[in-house]
């Protein structure tokens, strides 16, 4: 899946939002955004991508990958910017924080060994 599709999903999933829902806000055939989706490399249209990131308000850079690039929004410290980004995190990874606190103590420090031990925070 290319960058931008896996951006919106991601945002699709922070947001509560489906592709059927995206489909009807943008105006986009549904089977265009699933065909879009399950190519490796494809990156839609601009018109389409534009559309996109308006229902998902956020900044074509950001579908396409480049948020990096983005300006820091001058009305939030770096601590805010800072916890924003935590709370994206943390969203993002709802799921899966809600099935650990399910588990033992035990289970949860296993998996957070093993978690650590495959870090991918190298090139």
């Amino acid at each position: 899946m290319s960058p931008f599709w896996k951006n919106v999903n991601e945002e699709l999933q922070y947001q509560g939002m489906n592709l059927k829902t995206l489909a009807t806000l943008t105006g986009i055939p549904y089977t265009t955004i699933t065909n879009g989706r399950n190519r490796p490399d494809s990156i839609p249209a601009a018109d389409v991508a534009l559309k996109i990131s308006k229902v998902l308000n956020k900044p074509l850079e950001f579908l396409l990958g480049d948020a990096a690039k983005l300006p820091k929004n001058p009305m939030l410290s770096e601590q805010q910017e800072s916890d924003l980004q935590k709370l994206h995190l943390a969203k993002k990874y709802e799921n899966l924080i809600k099935s650990l606190e399910k588990c033992s103590p035990k289970v949860q420090e296993s998996f957070i060994r093993m978690a650590s031990a495959v870090a991918c925070d190298h090139p």
